[in-house]
């Protein structure tokens, strides 16, 4: 079963090595989604089953400082341990009466609709392709202010693969993630 897997199709790229040692190395990347993860294998039966080693710990957001904007609509940002605005974190703002907001991070700070009557009340983040979710946290959202909430990066773009399992065939190897299943074809020759 130790050997080279590749998965290969339109602008995605991925491997899982099984070392004979009875350790894993896989990368993932597609889009601007780059992931890895590493740990230890184990065959249990026809198939392997896959713990990540050290297991990561997912990234999350906190609330940050509050800061003074006069005359402006409320805005929030989220950062960068850096200080830079994170593009692409989707947001959901409840409030206090009626339907929930939801919209994403563009690069700098997201403006609330002067037109927004109802107050808000809470907001949750979440980047699923990075295991990223919030807890729910409260929202001060005055007019004349901006929220900053901070990403804790942790182990960003590490995946956690334990309790995966591999089905090894002929044909290759087959990765079944919560995310989907993907069919890896194991590389001919020698391997480093």
């Amino acid at each position: 079963m130790a050997g080279e897997y590749v998965h290969s199709q339109m602008e995605l790229v991925s491997g899982i090595r099984l070392n004979d040692d009875g350790t894993f190395e896989y990368a993932l990347t597609v889009g601007s989604l780059d992931e890895r993860a590493k740990g230890r294998w184990k065959q249990a039966g026809d198939h392997v089953e896959l713990t990540s080693d050290p297991r990561p710990i997912a990234p999350t957001i906190v609330a940050g400082p509050i800061a003074d904007a006069p005359g402006e609509p409320f805005a929030l940002r989220v950062v960068a341990p850096n200080g830079a605005d994170v593009p692409g974190v989707d947001f959901r703002i409840d409030f206090d009466s009626g339907e929930p907001l939801e919209d994403y991070t563009n690069g700098t700070a997201w403006q609330l609709s002067a037109d927004e009557t109802r107050a808000p009340r809470f907001v949750t983040f979440a980047m699923p392709s990075y295991r990223l979710r919030s807890e729910r946290l409260p929202l001060d959202a005055r007019a004349g202010s901006v929220a900053t909430f901070n990403l804790i990066p942790n182990d960003f773009g590490v995946a956690d693969l334990t309790g995966v399992v591999a089905e090894i065939s002929a044909e290759g190897l087959t990765l079944h993630r919560p995310e989907g299943t993907m069919l890896f074809r194991r590389l001919s020759g020698a391997r480093d």
